[in-house]
């Protein structure tokens, strides 16, 4: 393929038909999996990640006292992440930030 004309490979690019990422497919894929019935109970725990996540991301008090919390106790000083639909780890991050 490097050894055609340039014609020749403009002709084949222009007939390849536009793919998504493949991380941004994966993500669609573990999204669906994840909304389905056979893992009832992941969805909850999920809310209540985000739920957290998110109370310590708006109170400014609250992340002030985890902060403190974690250097009492020894602990490496890290903040919460959050989920994003369009970052295809970010759930992943935030639910082993939370353990």
């Amino acid at each position: 393929m490097v050894s055609q004309p340039g014609d020749w490979l403009l002709r084949q690019v222009e007939q390849v038909k536009w793919r998504s990422c493949l991380g941004e497919s994966l993500q669609l894929c573990i999204n669906k999996a994840l909304s389905d019935e056979a893992v009832s109970q992941l969805p909850e725990i999920l809310t209540k990640c985000r739920n957290i996540s998110e109370y310590f991301r708006d109170s400014t008090g609250a992340e002030e006292q985890l902060e403190q919390a974690q250097q009492e106790m020894g602990l490496p000083q890290k903040k919460l992440k959050f989920d994003f639909l369009e970052r295809w780890n970010s759930l992943v991050e935030m639910a082993v930030c939370l353990t």
